[in-house]
């Protein structure tokens, strides 16, 4: 009882205008739209950062602006566009996976109270699935950091069995 009353003590100084939700299972109307214009907001920056989607090598053979006698520096210059599209493609994936992280919070928020075991079975199982996608989204994103490709297997990659 001490706990818990010093749990909402803390929550209380934390959060000096929020009133306690006593009903449990059920989310403040307020809070569900503030998750909601996260997604929405994220979704405008990824929607802004179109075309940025995948690591595109960056090779233009008419390039012509590379200084002659300089050794190497087409090189870094290709390695650098390289490494700025894996970052962009990175950035994308992070951006997914965290509107997807979001709408399975705002789903588990607004819960049904009156789900048949059955459908709410359905739903774990649906928003698992949704969870594992913004996980592999991640992971891409981290993996494209590297320079290692997403699409292939681990053991591909290390060269492990």
């Amino acid at each position: 009882m001490k706990a818990q009353a010093d749990v909402r003590n803390l929550t209380s100084r934390t959060r000096p205008n929020r009133q306690p939700n006593l009903q449990k299972g059920v989310m403040n109307t307020t809070e569900l739209l503030e998750l909601q214009k996260a997604i929405y907001k994220i979704q405008i920056v990824l929607d802004g950062r179109c075309g940025d989607h995948s690591p595109r090598l960056w090779d233009d053979p008419s390039d012509i602006t590379t200084p002659t006698g300089v050794p190497g520096a087409r090189a870094r210059r290709v390695s650098d566009a390289d490494e700025a599209a894996r970052e962009r493609a990175a950035i994308n994936f992070c951006l997914t996976s965290a509107i997807v992280l979001l709408g399975v919070a705002q789903r588990l928020m607004s819960t049904p109270t009156n789900l048949s075991p059955k459908t709410r079975l359905e739903r774990l199982r649906t928003l698992t699935a949704d969870l594992r996608t913004a996980a592999q989204a991640a992971y891409s994103a981290g993996l494209l950091l590297l320079n290692l490709d997403p699409c292939l297997p681990w053991s591909a990659q290390f060269g492990e069995g």
